[in-house]
């Protein structure tokens, strides 16, 4: 075993004074067999929920904490937690998981606002800000600032509601965490003016959903697992890298070709497979 960590990670005369991990060939067994593994994690997530799944840890009170402080760092007033917007949001996670999208409108066109409406909120000003496959409150609401959009709706200062919900369920085939945030002034609360059309379709009942609140954690979440890989494969290379420079130097080795920087190359990809396996999705 230490002949062959130190053919794989060292340079020595069994590798060409180059560890065999930085050879070509091994870049392509390595993507070659994370492909593996990731379709492994995706088959598992879907057959084996109850071992391999999600496991949110994010309260809806905190992304309205967090929501609020981005608020108060800009000058504007706190939003109010409001039943019946939470409600909404609720009912429109149920609807997402029900008819399996992934968007601000349904298949069968229903709005936003219906949820809204429907929930008892008579609206003056209303907005929606989606997530799916965080785990932490602090990430959802950072990805929200970061796009123009949502931050527009964090920062709106038409509003003065807030309701949250978060929910884990299954979507496309696997299971995920999906977090609905909606904003809103009711129309008691500024003055009367025409309301746009609100196109109305009844939605379909979620069969089940189960509120993060109550919901009975995982044994494992698959992305926590392909980051930790990602992040594990990026470090041993830099190390190993660190290590061939390192060597070549101090042994006066002249190699005729430099693939120094296809290693480069290599190692941002790695970077960038790991930055996106580490985010969740907004809309």
């Amino acid at each position: 075993m230490p002949s062959f960590l130190r053919h794989i990670l060292f340079p020595h005369e069994s590798n060409n004074q180059r560890a065999k991990l930085l050879h070509p060939s091994s870049w392509g067994l390595i993507i070659g067999l994370f492909t593996v593994f990731q379709l492994t994690i995706n088959q598992l997530t879907i057959n084996y929920p109850q071992v391999l799944g999600y496991a949110s840890q994010i309260a809806p009170e905190t992304v309205i904490k967090l929501t609020n402080l981005k608020r108060q760092e800009n000058g504007l007033l706190p939003l109010q937690s409001n039943p019946e917007l939470s409600a909404a949001a609720a009912q429109k996670a149920a609807d997402m998981f029900a008819r399996n999208y992934w968007a601000h409108v349904s298949p069968v066109g229903t709005q936003p606002w219906y949820f809204i409406t429907t929930a008892g909120y008579t609206y003056r000003y209303a907005g929606e800000n989606l997530a799916r496959d965080f785990s932490e409150a602090q990430a959802v609401v950072d990805a929200w600032m970061a796009s123009p959009s949502h931050r527009d709706n964090l920062l709106n200062s038409h509003y003065q509601d807030i309701g949250i919900t978060v929910v884990d369920g299954t979507l496309d085939g696997r299971e995920t965490t999906l977090v609905v945030q909606m904003l809103g002034t009711k129309l008691s609360a500024a003055p009367s003016v025409a309301q746009a059309a609100v196109t109305i379709v009844k939605p379909v009942q979620a069969a089940s959903t189960t509120s993060t609140m109550n919901y009975e954690p995982k044994t494992i979440n698959p992305f926590d697992i392909t980051k930790l890989v990602s992040l594990g494969l990026i470090v041993i290379f830099i190390a190993v890298l660190t290590i061939d420079v390192i060597s070549a130097y101090r042994s006066k080795i002249v190699r005729w070709t430099s693939k120094s920087f296809a290693h480069l190359l290599f190692l941002l990809a790695l970077l960038i497979a790991a930055l996106i396996i580490s985010k969740g999705q907004i809309i």
